[in-house]
């Protein structure tokens, strides 16, 4: 698949993830990039952190394992976990 093929079916995942974690976070969507982290959040604390967690785990039905929720540090990295997780489960699925 060409990249910006990848780049466009990525755009709803983004949406759907910046959204979460806006809410989560209390800030503005229009303040996160692939790239806000921890680091660059002041409220993505640890408490916050779960409650993201949980968050995207009920909007994708998805389950993390705690090793997972600890490399979840970054938009870009949830995105990454959450595609490979549906992908994979899809495949299981038979689709």
């Amino acid at each position: 698949m060409p990249l910006t093929e990848s780049l466009e079916q990525s755009k709803p995942l983004l949406k759907r993830v910046t959204a979460i974690a806006a809410d989560v976070l209390s800030v503005p969507e229009s303040s996160l990039t692939e790239k806000s982290s921890p680091d660059t959040i002041e409220t993505w604390d640890s408490l916050h952190h779960l409650s993201l967690v949980v968050a995207l785990e009920q909007e994708f039905q998805v389950q993390f394992s705690p090793e997972e929720v600890e490399q979840l540090l970054s938009i870009e990295l949830i995105m990454a976990l959450i595609d490979e997780k549906l992908t994979a489960e899809d495949g299981a699925n038979g689709s």
